[in-house]
């Protein structure tokens, strides 16, 4: 297949059951909890349109016609993003909705895949963060993984990074939820990554993951036999994934804007 170098697509997925907010998320989904004025999703989607990707995919869950229509709203605006129902024929996992747009990604050299529940706040260019990831992923790497230390108890919560001990940001490994006490370096696995399309091979259920489809081990696989890089972001990664944390999402979000606000994403759109 001749690849397009210049078609460079960004995946934001919208598509988890959010059981954590149910039985509110029966009716919203969780990335159209809004930040300001604007959904978490519309704030993921602006961010890959800065960080200069061409198009975004969205990837919804079945039956869902919030998101869809909101995306609708931006298309109407111009904004090159569409939505696709993501096929839980691939198997259930956070890399199902790659497989869904599987065909869409086959063409491009890299792509970009953002998580619609997290969110990078105070970037003081908004999408620096997957813009340096980009260009450093066409530098040759095989993929390049977003990072951000966390508190050493959390570990047991995160997809963590273990770098190579080479000087150099390289992934050597990434360990799902591993003990504080195993872990040298706190290194949070952030939802942003530049792939290559060679990484949907990879995409199959695993025992390591609880029989799902998982990006994270995935990706940790392939640092085992490729390069695999790390980019420590700069700004502030909330999520607005369960209730606990979509109010520390919200306080983070409403001082950056007190502190700085031209330095925080507000809206997708003008």
């Amino acid at each position: 297949m001749t690849l397009t170098p210049s078609r460079y697509p960004a995946v934001v997925t919208a598509a988890g059951a959010a059981t954590r907010f149910r039985p509110f998320s029966h009716a919203v989904p969780k990335e159209m909890l809004p930040l300001g004025d604007t959904p978490a999703v519309g704030h993921v989607i602006g961010e890959c349109l800065a960080g200069g990707a061409s198009e975004v995919l969205v990837v919804t869950r079945p039956g869902d016609a919030t998101v869809p229509a909101y995306v609708q709203h931006l298309r109407a605006q111009g904004l090159p993003v569409m939505t696709v129902v993501e096929d839980l024929a691939h198997g259930y996992g956070n890399a199902t909705p790659l497989l869904t747009v599987a065909e869409r990604l086959a063409d491009c050299s890299v792509f970009a895949v953002a998580f619609g529940d997290d969110i990078l706040l105070g970037e003081l260019v908004r999408g620096a963060t997957l813009a340096a990831m980009h260009a450093t992923a066409c530098g040759g790497l095989d993929a390049v993984v977003a990072a951000q230390p966390i508190p050493r108890q959390e570990t047991r919560s995160f997809g963590i990074i273990d770098i190579a001990p080479s000087g150099l940001e390289r992934v050597r490994r990434i360990r799902q939820r591993p003990d504080p006490a195993t872990v040298r370096e706190p290194l949070a696995v952030v939802s942003r990554l530049i792939l290559r399309p060679s990484i949907l091979d990879r995409l199959t259920p695993t025992d390591r993951a609880g029989g799902e489809v998982d990006l994270g081990v995935a990706v940790g696989d392939l640092a085992a036999e490729a390069a695999v890089g790390a980019h420590r972001i700069a700004g502030h990664w909330v999520t607005v994934g369960d209730p606990d944390r979509y109010r520390d999402a919200l306080a983070t979000y409403w001082q950056l804007r007190q502190a700085a606000p031209t330095t925080t994403p507000v809206r997708t759109t003008s």
